[in-house]
């Protein structure tokens, strides 16, 4: 069922979201509005395709009549997630809905089914699949929840997703990056892929403005990204004495001054980290997860971080409710770079006057073979409850979803995003195929697991050193993961 594909330039920068703050310091729960969003999601390379030539991978899903059943999806209304599924019920010109109400249709006529979403915040989205569970009940078919699902996991409300019938996880439309991340003993319980066409957008990247470099005669760094030399020390040295005191006030405030780089708390420290090779956890033969603290490696990136954030009088964001002033500083002009997501560059960046170009978060150093992109907790991660009405039903639905995204929704996502206006040049989008080539789900980080966001809080409180911080936590993280994997294994033989 496998179809070959060809990697393709593109440039994802274009989700409209809501007020969103990321999940280590609390989501916003508001809804969001669905209107111009588009956006794609990875397969079996992380990379967005364009389709070979051949027949339809749903097309040659079994066939089986389910009567008129009605698909029961509840979806994560985080960052616009509910589009993943949920549409106007016809197409309305808007270029996801149309997209995604047609693989709906292709998927219900082939089964004989009527699929039907809604969505909710996470926390209730998970507090209600566990009171189900423990209920009895069967209200919902799927679940796009988010990493706050892990618990659940772990404490046996979930389905296992390599056994449910009629879900092949080796298949393209399914992301093997999340699945290398997310699972324990060949165990898995939360996947992502196709299915969930924005996902892909938590991929973390940078910007930089162009109209700065060239006005201080900097050379943009896409040479440097395109041959592998892009480095957390390059940025570092860019970056050195950038930040101005425009006014003479002897203070650094925004709207008022220049900055290097811009970002916020609860991304830019896990993006660099990650970025530059850094790990908390690492997996062993039998595919389980255990803490593994490089001390010198974290020390030596965390050096290099400090530098670039505190040493270098950065605009970094602290506070949540701020947290949008991180983006509004390089969108108006304040900063030469800016950590941010993929799906935040269309909802922040949309109206910036000033070019800008999309860089890949640097590497440690040029020996590292891949540049990395870390990915958030707050991407959709779809669940299923361990109590299915119609297990085979639910699987074979589920992949249905899945293909036909694969089918349908990327190609046609790509043709949409290509032509917008945020692909500033032919440079930025051959980024974006750099950063959502090799995307990163630490264990560590998707189960929330004790100690996870250190680099976050040393850097919020500008300490300096972080060695004796990691030794007081690598206890207490040893012990929240190793309960994880327990937890797990405890299920294979019940």
């Amino acid at each position: 069922m496998k179809r070959e594909r060809k990697t393709i330039f593109v440039l994802i920068a274009l989700l409209t979201v809501g007020n969103a703050v990321m999940l280590s310091c609390g989501e916003s729960k508001q809804e969001t509005k669905t209107d111009d969003i588009q956006s794609t999601d990875t397969a079996e390379i992380s990379a967005v395709t364009e389709e070979a030539e051949g027949v339809s991978v749903l097309s040659q899903l079994p066939e089986t009549d389910y009567g008129g059943h009605t698909v029961h999806i509840i979806l994560n209304n985080q960052d616009s997630r509910q589009v993943d599924i949920m549409t106007a019920g016809e197409e309305t010109g808007d270029v996801m809905n149309d997209i995604v109400y047609a693989r709906n249709r292709a998927v219900e006529e082939k089964y004989n089914v009527k699929i039907e979403g809604e969505s909710t915040d996470y926390t209730t989205l998970n507090d209600l699949l566990k009171k189900e569970v423990q209920g009895g009940l069967t209200d919902y078919d799927l679940y796009f929840s988010n990493c706050y699902a892990g618990p659940l996991a772990s404490g046996g409300y979930l389905y296992s997703l390599g056994d449910l019938p009629n879900v092949d996880l080796s298949n393209p439309w399914w992301d093997q990056a999340a699945l290398d991340g997310l699972s324990v003993s060949g165990r898995v319980y939360m996947v992502t892929g196709d299915i969930s066409p924005t996902s892909l957008l938590t991929s973390s990247c940078l910007v930089f403005n162009k109209n700065l470099f060239s006005a201080h005669d900097m050379e943009y760094p896409y040479a440097l990204a395109s041959n592998g030399t892009w480095t957390l020390d390059k940025l570092v040295g860019m970056t050195k004495g950038l930040t101005t005191d425009l006014n003479g006030d002897s203070k650094y405030v925004l709207g008022e001054d220049l900055f290097s780089i811009s970002s916020w708390m609860c991304d830019s420290p896990f993006s660099l980290f990650y970025g530059a090779g850094a790990r908390f956890s690492e997996k062993d033969q039998d595919d389980i997860p255990h803490i593994r603290l490089d001390v010198d490696k974290i020390s030596s990136v965390y050096e290099k971080m400090y530098q670039l954030i505190v040493e270098q009088d950065s605009y970094f964001v602290t506070d949540p409710n701020l947290y949008e002033t991180s983006y509004s500083c390089f969108s108006n002009g304040g900063s030469y770079f800016c950590e941010i997501t993929l799906q935040k560059i269309d909802l922040f960046l949309r109206d910036m006057e000033d070019d800008y170009g999309i860089l890949p978060i640097p590497k440690w150093d040029e020996a590292q073979e891949e540049y990395m992109s870390f990915v958030s907790g707050a991407g959709s991660l779809i669940v299923v409850p361990n109590n299915p009405e119609d297990a085979e039903r639910t699987g074979m639905l589920m992949e249905a979803l899945a293909a036909g995204a694969y089918d349908t929704i990327t190609p046609s996502v790509y043709e949409t995003i290509s032509k917008t206006k945020n692909v500033r040049d032919e440079e930025s989008a051959e980024m974006v195929n750099l950063i959502i080539r090799n995307r990163i789900f630490d264990p560590f980080f998707i189960n929330l697991c004790n100690g996870y966001s250190i680099v976050q809080t040393q850097l919020a409180s500008k300490k300096q050193e972080i060695a004796s911080a990691l030794q007081k936590q690598e206890k207490g993280a040893v012990k929240a993961l190793d309960k994880i994997v327990e937890a797990y294994l405890n299920h294979e033989t019940t």
